[in-house]
């Protein structure tokens, strides 16, 4: 075995795998980005995030996906409770949403939707972006394995 390869390994075993989402979220969260490439090309680009999260709910509702909206999450330090968030939608208790209406998506957004899934100890989030022209620019998947 040579040398680089090797080390390969060595950093391999280092590096923490991501672990993927099972079939069964990844399926969910499918559902979720239909339902919203639906809002999206009904209604188009540049209206405010409480509309699409508005239709989107709606949408949700016609196709059966339950969800929790304006989900309020309660976060700890050390054991210590510190406050209280919330997140956009919350799907069928185990996939976060979090929408948008902004010219970029930032570190900043998927950080939050991060922080989400660490508060609800969640594997899969995703960010969706309205303010695209298609909506495939818009979406951002997060993962943490917990």
């Amino acid at each position: 075995m040579s040398e680089s390869t090797m080390s390969n390994q060595r950093q391999d075993a280092k590096t923490p795998r991501r672990q993927e989402p099972s079939t069964e979220l990844d399926a969910l969260a499918h559902n979720v980005i239909g339902a919203a490439i639906e809002v999206h090309r009904t209604l188009g680009p540049g209206y405010p995030e409480s509309i699409y999260e508005e239709a989107l709910c709606y949408e949700l509702e016609l196709q059966g996906i339950p969800f929790e909206r304006q989900k309020t999450i309660h976060v700890s330090y050390k054991g210590r409770p510190c406050g209280t968030g919330k997140m956009d939608l919350l799907i069928d208790s185990q996939l976060v949403v979090e929408l948008k209406t902004v010219e970029d998506v930032l570190p900043k957004h998927k950080s939050q939707a991060k922080a989400y899934l660490v508060a609800t100890n969640g594997q899969l989030a995703l960010v969706i972006n309205f303010n695209v022209a298609l909506l495939k620019d818009g979406l951002y998947r997060v993962i943490h394995n917990p």
